[in-house]
């Protein structure tokens, strides 16, 4: 009890550190900005803005309030376009680009929900606010924050008044290839301060400049001494089980940990990451189980799937009525899977197959592809499906395709088995074939969608498969659950990776 409280201590205190300082920087710039240019197309859009906003309490809270919601819709538009990454920040032309986008993205959202909510005054003011809106933003921001703000960040990193203090882990060619990226960059000047590698000597020198400082047990001790700001893993051709060691180890220093490697390739190829000198990092917090982002991610849950059983009932109704006249049978397909911690639980979804069909080829494709670790390469299965499946009748076939299939975990999610986004549940079968550092995908509530679907479902590898869950339990949030949910509608519509 006293160790998990240790743990979740500080887990709590890495999320607090997680990110570098310049980023709230600038995400204080853009609150200015964006003030600004409320106030200027407020003052010359609006007739007697101040006047009335002074006699009238109701007319200034609704339009403060609109100001509220024009900050958080740019807000969320410009940390979508990545326009708070390091490699994003010292550039001209791409932060340039991003900003049009990111405004243009803000623009049509914004006049979405004023046509949602107040019609009226869109047409009467908002039309001519917004426009003007968008013109100052668009001057300031490129002034601002192309220009001055991205000047400023280089002249303090050239000045050594903002240093990171880089440990790099892993001595072999991906290290070294990442200390020469770090070294060779002028403008962020990472400071490098040693290596640690539990196969090379403590001492020895790697690019004949760098001492390993030390083993992977003594990593706390070496943070400390060194005063490391953060830490970036630099590993190649390492066992899954190993790196996930090293992950841990790291993370319990409660510094900031990234990580450059082919452990997560598929996450560099296929997510916006961020950019160290050449080097594409991917941001490694750690989230407490039982937290309170946890506990928020289930309260919109319900909220959610309420939402949606109500929008999508003329839908599933239409559905159930095709299983009915193309197969005999029930409508839903109920199954045991395995949930959270290895618990057992009822799954639900729409029949795609015919009533009394054998699962035992299924099975035997499972087997010899997660133990035998198999290529998929020249086999009909990848993550666990089989093409041209005869047990599945023709609507079926397509309601698997676009996932329409899916929808009665709706279900699972209000009974609490499941949560919108997560790792998927698995067979009984297939968790028996797991090893150990497999099963760490479910110690959460599995989920609906999760990173492996908006990256191309059964196009993702097995281990891919896991090492993506692994990252979602650890990088968890709100927004990244909205980001999955956003990717995974095309993947549905264009039936990408469905079989």
């Amino acid at each position: 009890m006293e160790q998990s409280a240790s743990f979740t201590k500080k887990n709590k205190k890495l999320m607090k550190r997680k990110q570098p300082k310049f980023k709230y920087v600038f995400l204080w710039v853009d609150i200015i900005i964006l003030t600004m240019a409320f106030i200027i197309s407020a003052t010359s859009a609006i007739p007697d803005f101040w006047a009335t906003s002074r006699e009238q309490y109701y007319y200034f809270f609704s339009h403060f309030s609109l100001y509220l919601i024009l900050l958080a819709v740019f807000l969320f538009s410009f940390r979508y376009n990545a326009l708070y990454a390091r490699n994003v920040i010292i550039t001209h032309y791409r932060q340039f680009v991003l900003i049009i986008k990111s405004l243009l993205y803000g623009s049509i959202i914004s006049v979405i929900l004023m046509a949602i909510f107040n019609v009226e005054y869109l047409a009467l003011y908002g039309k001519d606010f917004l426009i003007q809106f968008i013109a100052a933003s668009c001057f300031l921001f490129l002034l601002f924050r192309a220009f001055i703000a991205r000047n400023v960040f280089i002249f303090i990193n050239r000045k050594n008044i903002y240093q990171q203090r880089v440990l790099v882990v892993g001595g072999g060619k991906a290290g070294k290839y990442a200390i020469d990226s770090l070294a060779r960059d002028k403008i962020t000047q990472f400071t490098v301060v040693g290596v640690l590698d539990d196969y090379k000597k403590v001492g020895e020198t790697i690019n004949d400049r760098f001492d390993n400082l030390g083993r992977l047990k003594d990593i706390q001790k070496i943070v400390d001494r060194y005063q490391v700001n953060e830490i970036l893993i630099a590993i190649d051709n390492a066992p899954y089980e190993r790196m996930i060691h090293i992950v841990e180890a790291c993370l319990e220093t409660s510094k900031p940990v990234r990580i450059y490697s082919n452990f997560l390739h598929i996450i560099a190829e296929k997510m916006k990451v961020e950019y160290y000198s050449t080097i594409p990092v991917v941001e490694l917090p750690q989230y407490p189980l039982t937290g309170v982002a946890w506990t928020d991610k289930r309260t919109f849950d319900v909220i959610y799937v309420l939402i949606a059983l109500i929008l999508l009932s003329p839908l599933l109704l239409v559905i159930a009525v095709g299983i009915k006249l193309s197969s005999k049978g029930p409508v839903f397909f109920k199954q045991t899977r395995i949930g959270k911690n290895g618990r057992p639980f009822d799954f639900y979804k729409f029949r795609s197959m015919h009533v009394g069909t054998d699962n035992s080829k299924h099975k035997e494709y499972v087997t010899d592809f997660i133990k035998n670790k198999n290529s998929c390469e020249n086999k009909n299965i990848e993550v666990f499906k089989i093409t041209d499946d005869p047990r599945i009748f023709k609507l079926g076939k397509f309601i698997r395709k676009t996932s329409l299939d899916e929808f009665p975990q709706l279900f699972n999610v209000l009974k609490g088995d499941m949560t919108l986004v997560g790792p998927r549940p698995c067979l009984p079968y297939e968790w028996e074939c797991y090893d150990d550092w497999h099963k760490n995908r479910l110690n959460v509530l599995p989920g609906c969608t999760g990173l492996w679907q908006a990256l191309g479902r059964s196009s993702v590898t097995f281990e891919e498969m896991v090492i993506l869950d692994l990252y979602y339990i650890s990088n968890m949030s709100l927004w990244l659950d909205f980001k999955i949910v956003i990717q995974t509608f095309p993947v549905i519509f264009f039936g990408k990776g469905g079989y």
